[in-house]
């Protein structure tokens, strides 16, 4: 068994070699597509950055008025909106 895998793998190892040296151009070569692609992906994780601190400011608000307790909740309690 062990056998028949070296085998396979030394007739299928040159095929895929040959087939991974076909490069693929990921970012474009200009340097105007390159900058707007990280402008971009800069602006996606600041965004979801921003989104994230947000959603744990409103979850720490809702469990310090669930501490609270219901019937302490009234209208001189700060909300943030």
């Amino acid at each position: 068994m062990n056998r028949f895998l070296f085998i396979l793998g030394f007739v299928l190892g040159p095929t895929h070699a040959a087939l991974a040296e076909e490069k693929i151009a990921l970012i474009p070569p200009s340097a105007y597509d390159r900058a707007s692609i990280y402008l971009n992906l800069t602006l996606f994780w600041v965004a979801l950055i921003v989104l994230i601190v947000l959603i744990r400011l409103k979850l720490r608000e809702k469990e310090r008025v669930q501490a609270m307790g219901r019937s302490k909740e009234n209208d001189k309690i700060p909300m943030l909106e």
